[in-house]
């Protein structure tokens, strides 16, 4: 009965793209957008502005459990924190996001990401790092008012895609971040599978904890990736395997693994061939969202590595911090 409810959500899920107009592959905006700091309210609004079928966030817990829209545990790499609080850091020299409050959050700005201590910018073509405009972090609760404001004003459906970070981190400070999220969901009757949420970890268990424990409805999806990237102490190898997927079937959607668990390549980046990941996967009835596809970053031909995961190794979606790129590609092909 519970495997029958989940491919019943399944359908759910091609229920809304075909009420969406959507005939090609879905596009997942990642951390929001590239043209602006990464997962400001601003750099969501651009995603959603390109029409992206889903705007892909990540959530941290901020000291006083309030949820904080940022993609790492620390809070280096994309804001001010040095400059505002220069004795907060840890022996690393790290300030982390959970040694803080949120009205303390609310006073640094945010920039485009760079390596700690060097300034140097992860993505040179990107907005500037240095620029003066005051961009500042989002709470979950603004991205969802974001989210259900924009559907309103627009008479569109718009969906979020929440990763939660780490959340054997966070059970460290006695606090389950992925009870915390669902509280936070159901205060905004956000609570089924229809519903423009979906639910992502690399903690694979705490899917199935939100899925049984906490009754959850709401769409889920895996994040795969190697289990020597310590992304989490899940059995990545066993997840990918036949019988991980026919576990993953019972709880979760799809699965969201690197680009290159599906396609192996070549040194130069060339294509040698395709894994049998996406086919195991789809017996299973599970989508297959792949990431990431960056424009600025790859050197091969962009059309042509989108082409052939569209046709050949036939994924069900890309997450991509160009939504707009990808979906003139995909639309082109159609």
């Amino acid at each position: 009965m519970f495997v029958y409810m989940l491919n019943i959500h399944l359908i759910l899920i091609f229920i809304v793209n075909i009420c969406q107009g959507i005939e090609r592959p879905l596009v997942i905006g990642h951390r929001g957008s590239a043209y602006l700091p990464e997962l400001t309210l601003e750099s969501q609004s651009i995603a959603h502005a390109y029409q992206a079928d889903m705007v892909e966030i990540d959530v941290c817990l901020t000291r006083d459990n309030q949820l904080i829209v940022i993609h790492d545990l620390y809070l280096n790499a994309v804001s001010n924190v040095k400059d505002i609080y220069p004795n907060r850091s840890r022996s690393d020299g790290y300030h982390y996001v959970i040694d803080f409050d949120l009205n303390e959050l609310r006073n640094l700005t945010i920039h485009e990401r760079i390596i700690p201590f060097t300034n140097t910018q992860v993505y040179p073509a990107r907005f500037p790092s240095s620029s003066s405009i005051p961009f500042h972090l989002a709470t979950l609760n603004e991205t969802i008012e974001l989210l259900l404001g924009l559907s309103h004003s627009t008479n569109q459906q718009y969906q979020l895609l929440i990763e939660i970070k780490n959340p054997e981190y966070h059970s460290q400070y006695n606090t389950s971040i992925s009870s915390i999220l669902i509280s936070t969901l159901q205060a905004y009757n956000l609570t089924e599978s229809h519903h423009p949420i979906v639910i992502q970890t690399f903690h694979i268990e705490d899917l199935l904890y939100i899925r049984e424990n906490l009754n959850s409805r709401l769409r889920l999806i895996a994040l795969l990736t190697w289990n020597h990237l310590n992304e989490s102490s899940s059995n990545f190898d066993f997840y990918r395997s036949e019988e991980g997927l026919q576990k993953l079937e019972t709880f979760v959607q799809a699965i969201a693994p690197n680009m290159e668990l599906l396609v192996n390549f070549a040194e130069d980046g060339s294509i040698i061939n395709v894994t049998n990941l996406t086919v195991l996967a789809h017996k299973y009835n599970l989508a297959v969202y792949p990431w990431t596809f960056r424009h600025d970053t790859y050197k091969g031909n962009f059309e042509q590595l989108i082409d052939f995961f569209h046709r050949t190794v036939q994924v069900d979606g890309f997450i991509t911090s160009q939504p707009d790129i990808v979906i003139e590609l995909l639309e082109k092909k159609i």
